[in-house]
């Protein structure tokens, strides 16, 4: 940037090209290193979302750097956590699936030969969107229609999704409204009453929020529903109804004016081990068992063996920290770097404009003082 400014001095015009190039190069190489990660968090224990074009490798070591691993998705329970993850957003996600680079899928099995990347290979859940065998290196991303789709582990998609990750890792509470686009359905914008709670009208459509208290549904973003969580939260009243109705979220109890998590490991929900969260609880199995109908353990046969740890009610998943979604697949660090480029040109517009308007005031002191010479 330094030698683009002193070109600056003798060619305005080089100066910006070399600006301009110098500015593209940082566009190109930093606006990945940028990204916009989301949180949704049981206890201190959090599953997360990152924004940005990555490949399967790079994936895997920006969960470490989190502290977690790129997500395994073993049940249809673990399958639920991604809606959740995803609400709002558009593009495809790695998840920690990879087909090793000396065999060929087998589209018989559940898993196609494919491991996750905690070495597990045993699985009671898959949802493949191709029925195709290949015998190449490939990884699988998952959309946000839950889909897989196998796919070389070096292309880049729109970001990963990793699972244990430390809530100290995701960033500070944001408990902001969120809103949702939706495509104009006949022009018609808010005047069918298309949300649940708050309709905005906007350019080509509308968009959908939610009262304080209440997060959008992750089965359809028209819709809201209650969330807490922490373990004790305010009741949510609806003012507007009779006696001023105040409720609480699934999974909690009304007590005078809170709501208190229920502790369903108290009541023996689990036939082994249980943790749990604020509006949830978590049952897993002892090595030797597998984890049947989200709560009972039952004993394995041959090396089947694996413990198994499945969220019961991940619908009640306490959305964590930095709940805000994107609406397009677009990441923030590519808009942010798009602005320092807008910033730049501007600083680089004036800095040529500047140097025109000296060049001609100097270009008219030496045309008056020739003038004053000739007339002497």
């Amino acid at each position: 940037m330094f030698t683009a400014i002193m070109a600056m001095k003798t060619n305005p015009f080089l100066g910006l090209i070399t600006i301009i190039i110098i500015t593209m190069f940082m566009l190109t190489v930093g606006g990945e290193s940028i990204d916009s990660t989301t949180c949704v968090c049981n206890r201190n224990m959090c599953n997360a979302v990152t924004l940005g074009a990555v490949d399967f490798q790079t994936s895997g070591k920006k969960c470490q750097k989190m502290e977690g691993e790129l997500l395994t998705v073993r049940s249809a329970a673990s399958d639920e956590i991604i809606g959740d993850l995803l609400v709002g957003l558009t593009g495809d996600f790695w998840i920690g699936l990879r087909l090793p680079a000396d065999r060929c899928s087998n589209i018989e099995s559940k898993l196609r030969g494919y491991q996750w990347a905690t070495g597990f290979q045993i699985t009671e859940f898959s949802n493949w969107k191709d029925n195709v065998n290949v015998c190449a290196p490939r990884c699988v991303s998952v959309s946000t229609d839950r889909k897989w789709t196998e796919r070389p582990c070096q292309e880049k998609v729109d970001g990963f999704l990793c699972q244990n990750v430390h809530e100290s890792m995701c960033q500070t509470p944001q408990m902001e409204a969120q809103e949702f686009f939706h495509q104009g359905d006949g022009g018609e914008g808010c005047a069918m009453a298309p949300c649940e709670h708050i309709c905005t009208e906007v350019p080509g459509g509308y968009t959908c929020s939610c009262k304080e208290g209440y997060i959008p549904s992750s089965e359809n973003t028209h819709f809201c529903k209650m969330h807490c969580f922490l373990a004790k939260c305010p009741v949510i009243c609806d003012i507007h109804s009779a006696g001023t109705q105040c409720d609480c979220p699934s999974g909690f109890i009304k007590s005078d004016d809170y709501c208190q998590d229920i502790d369903e490991c108290d009541n023996g929900y689990c036939d082994q081990s249980c943790v749990n969260t604020p509006g949830s609880f978590v049952c897993s199995c002892s090595a030797g068992f597998s984890l049947q109908n989200l709560v009972k353990c039952v004993k394995t046969v041959g090396n089947e063996s694996v413990p198994l740890t499945t969220p019961v009610h991940s619908d009640f998943l306490a959305p964590g920290v930095n709940f805000t979604s994107n609406v397009s697949s677009a990441t923030a660090g590519g808009f942010l770097w798009v602005w320092i480029f807008i910033a730049v040109a501007v600083i680089v517009l004036i800095l040529v404009v500047r140097y025109c308007v000296i060049k001609r005031h100097e270009q008219n002191v030496d045309s008056q003082q020739r003038c004053n010479d000739e007339a002497l």
